[in-house]
């Protein structure tokens, strides 16, 4: 690794030889267009003594086995491109989901960046067992590529959504350090059931936003607002899946959503997320409940507190 790739900021990329491990390495690659990271192309070795096609690898790794993995990560390695800081590790662990918040833990990664599959009838994302470990149990970010669609280009917008009860300070607090980070413009959107929001509730949201997490996310969030970049916006429906569906997304936008309150600091996804989850046509990102950067206050206090969080107690 060179000592410019050794200073970036870290993305762990789940990879599997399929179209899941495929999508998770384009979303990262338009990430990486976007702001400087380097790319842990991950492969989860599991620990078993049985091996075939499509399932399990020796705890050993050795022989042909060992072989097919480091073919696997090279020709990972392989689609992305020269330009961008990229390598690739073999872990061994019980499971994916655990091996690779091992590898986030010992890279200090910013995020962990998997594929999703979509099906008829969860329709955009399909929460696998790899995805639900992780969305119950990651102390960082958890991104989701959607099944082939995943290559957005550059990242164009950030949009943190929120259901009935705007905030979160973990959630704002993230979505402005991305927005300032990717340098593009922050959309706030309440997502409403049957109401839109009140002009005194989106001065409310706007306030905890431009006052959020101290001086220096502050000055960011009040920066955003001034130059017209950050907005606060709602949209309603008869019930949050109709809501989402009548937003309007634009080409390389990322959806920010805030994890259930049971996840004491880790990434912990409620049925309210789930239902959105089957609705958003864009890569989303899972915020944990923590404190960010050192600068945010560890819970919101009304009005800011999680409409995911509330919503699914």
């Amino acid at each position: 690794m060179s000592e410019s790739a050794a200073s970036l900021p870290r993305l762990v990329v789940g990879y599997i030889a399929t179209d899941r491990g495929r999508d998770a390495i384009s979303l990262a690659i338009s990430i990486a267009r976007s702001v400087a990271v380097e790319l842990v192309v991950t492969i989860i070795r599991p620990e078993t003594s049985t091996f075939h096609a499509a399932g399990s690898i020796p705890k050993d790794g050795t022989g042909i086995v060992a072989q097919q993995l480091d073919d696997w990560l090279e020709e990972a390695l392989a689609l992305i491109p020269d330009d961008i800081a990229a390598r690739g590790v073999i872990h061994t662990a019980t499971n994916e989901s655990k091996g690779l918040m091992e590898v986030a833990s010992d890279e200090d990664a910013v995020a962990i960046v998997i594929g999703a599959r979509a099906t008829t009838l969860m329709r955009q994302f399909r929460i696998g067992t790899v995805a639900t470990s992780l969305l119950h149990s990651s102390e960082v970010p958890v991104v989701l590529a959607p099944a082939g669609r995943s290559d957005i280009g550059p990242v164009s917008r950030i949009t943190a959504l929120f259901g009935a009860r705007p905030g979160a300070a973990a959630l704002v607090g993230s979505a402005i350090e991305a927005a300032t980070a990717f340098d593009v413009p922050l959309r706030l959107l309440a997502l409403i059931e049957n109401d839109g929001m009140a002009e005194d509730e989106v001065a409310e949201v706007t306030e905890f936003a431009e006052e959020f997490g101290g001086a220096m996310l502050a000055g960011r969030a009040s920066d955003l607002f001034a130059s017209g970049r950050a907005t606060v916006v709602s949209e309603a429906g008869a019930d949050i899946e109709e809501a989402a569906e009548s937003v309007e997304w634009i080409s390389g936008e990322l959806a920010f959503i805030g994890s259930s309150r049971l996840g004491h600091g880790r990434v912990f996804i409620g049925a309210r997320a789930r239902r959105l989850l089957r609705v958003l046509p864009v890569p989303v990102v899972v915020i944990p409940r923590r404190t960010l950067s050192g600068s945010a206050p560890a819970e919101a206090s009304d009005p800011a507190e999680s409409a995911t969080a509330a919503d699914d107690r």
